[in-house]
């Protein structure tokens, strides 16, 4: 088990900062309740993962210093009604669930906000949650072409967290 600890004061405004910026106002407030811990590394010192009752939350991606969400994470942006989705098509919610890519053809509906290597939430045609993953497009180009893959899905709700 990884060394858990509170979070300062300052670490969890520097949270709830970027879940506003990158899900949307009030995202921080979702994602990060009184009882989180955090995960540092050890030779910076910088927060690396969330967990909430040892349940991992997010972790920080070092390329840009944005969230990467895990499952739990996108559960509760999506019952909040935040965060950036991409609607497929019914045809491929299993594959979807089983963590498989989303193509730009089974793309129903896509924020237009969403731009190329975003994180979203995978959602169905009733906005049920199935999944979380990296654009690889922007939104409008999501719904315009018929080809190449949209979505890089990390992990779907089909499979063990």
């Amino acid at each position: 088990m990884p060394r858990l600890e509170k979070p300062t004061l300052y670490d969890i405004r520097q949270l709830k900062g970027i879940a506003d910026f990158q899900f949307g106002k009030g995202a921080g407030e979702v994602l990060f309740p009184k009882d989180i811990m955090v995960e540092r590394s050890r030779g910076t010192k910088r927060i690396k993962i969330v967990y909430l009752n040892e349940d991992r939350l997010c972790s920080f991606r070092v390329r840009d210093g944005f969230l990467i969400l895990s499952i739990l994470g996108g559960e509760n942006l999506h019952k909040n009604k935040l965060g950036l989705r991409v609607k497929i098509i019914e045809d491929v919610e299993p594959f979807i669930r089983k963590g498989k890519s989303v193509f730009a053809k089974h793309v129903l509906e896509a924020d237009e906000k969403i731009a190329s290597k975003e994180e979203v939430l995978i959602v169905n045609p009733k906005d049920e949650f199935l999944g979380i993953g990296t654009a690889k497009m922007p939104g409008k180009l999501m719904i315009q072409i018929n080809s190449g893959v949209a979505v890089d899905t990390r992990k779907g709700i089909g499979e063990k967290k």
